[in-house]
């Protein structure tokens, strides 16, 4: 999964030539606190924020001269994981799309999570497993041999640690006739490896 498949490529922008009212009324417009700065060759210059524009007194004064530089991008082959990692460290809402320092879309929290649900398999006809796996064990690898006995396919596999020197790996799998005896024989088997 990469910012390629999930970016938006027409992202609202404004030249910084035009007049600071233009950005004030595209961020209106569309409901925006940041709007990005573009120059006519598509260059990523900057931004610019609502919350910037509130000392405003001349509306004709030129967008580059409240324009802040932009610190992050992703380039449309970057993956999400990278993409969200650096939105939630920064507290981001919208982070630009550069190539080759052209802007070539944004991506969103909202379209990171979309593609993260559609990656873990979230919303197929799937049964979900939750187990708990020690650290440094051949746990999962067990899990694994069950689920292919029983003609599973696994959709996908996330894990969360704990402190305790184990993890819950959640599975999400399809083609389970026999839930019952597959639970038992995940239970017996990680009870045999403690």
């Amino acid at each position: 999964m990469n910012v390629r498949q999930h970016m938006q490529t027409r992202a609202v922008t404004v030249t910084p030539d035009a007049p600071i009212s233009q950005a004030r009324d595209l961020m209106e417009a569309h409901g925006f606190g940041l709007l990005l700065v573009v120059s006519e060759e598509g260059r990523l210059e900057g931004f610019v924020t609502r919350a910037g524009l509130k000392e405003i007194s001349d509306w004709e004064m030129p967008v580059r001269r409240f324009s802040h530089p932009v610190k992050l991008t992703v380039s449309p082959d970057d993956t999400l994981e990278k993409a969200a990692l650096i939105l939630l460290s920064n507290r981001l809402v919208v982070l630009p799309v550069v190539w080759e320092e052209k802007l070539v879309g944004v991506i969103s929290q909202g379209e990171i999570l979309r593609g993260l649900t559609h990656g873990l398999g979230i919303g197929l006809e799937a049964t979900r497993l939750s187990v708990k796996i020690r650290d440094d064990s051949e746990d999962l690898y067990d899990v694994l041999a069950i689920l292919r006995s029983h003609g599973a396919r696994v959709i996908s596999i996330a894990q969360t640690g704990e402190d305790d020197g184990t993890h819950e790996a959640v599975l999400r799998v399809q083609g389970v006739d026999e839930k019952e005896r597959l639970r038992s024989e995940l239970e017996t088997a990680l009870k045999r490896g403690q």
